[in-house]
């Protein structure tokens, strides 16, 4: 499927957010961001409408853009949402992951160990988001996916408890134990919003 140029500017920008390389605050101007990029102003007025929604961003008439700054209520709203949904999607996804995506997970889980220590920016911002959705895809509820895809930020924290959780996600789902991963899910984002 081609990647539209708005397509191509949101998944940069995204990533950017992510990682940290436009922290929150962050005012993003249309016409920079263009010139940046090698495109005109309309992918980048899309990819800006695209971020919106997703809630990396903020659309202010008379403010301009900004990179979204969560306020303790947001996060905490993120992860009261989360722990609803992301427990569900794990469970599901103990009963229909393919061998592909454990896989997948286990090369992922592979370069988090290594980014704990060494890169917590990039494991926040791109890993341990990409952690999550790959698990609420292997669910097989495409509406359930996008819905927990929405709620990444990369906000999240870091630590070696926080990734050891994820071992033990990654293992219920290997065992094909629904409940268990469903579990370990809920305690994971539970702890992670006490340590936020």
């Amino acid at each position: 499927m081609p990647v539209t140029r708005a397509h191509a500017v949101a998944d940069e920008l995204r990533r950017r957010i992510l990682v940290g390389e436009l922290p929150p605050g962050t005012r993003l101007r249309q016409l920079d961001v263009a010139r940046e990029l090698g495109v005109s102003t309309t992918p980048v007025r899309e990819a800006f409408t695209s971020l919106a929604r997703e809630g990396l961003i903020q659309q202010d008439a008379h403010r301009g853009v900004f990179v979204f700054a969560p306020s303790e209520d947001d996060v905490r709203e993120r992860y009261e949402i989360r722990i609803a949904l992301e427990p569900l999607a794990a469970g599901l996804a103990a009963k229909s992951i393919s061998d592909e995506a454990l896989a997948e997970l286990d090369a992922l889980m592979a370069d988090m160990k290594r980014a704990v220590t060494r890169d917590k920016g990039r494991y926040a911002g791109e890993l341990d988001p990409r952690f999550h959705v790959l698990i609420a895809e292997g669910a097989e509820r495409p509406r359930l996916a996008e819905l927990i895809a929405g709620l990444q930020d990369g906000s999240g924290p870091v630590s070696k408890e926080l990734h050891a959780q994820h071992v033990e996600i990654v293992e219920a789902l290997r065992a094909r134990a629904p409940k268990r991963a469903s579990r370990a899910m809920k305690a994971h984002l539970e702890h992670a919003l006490t340590q936020i």
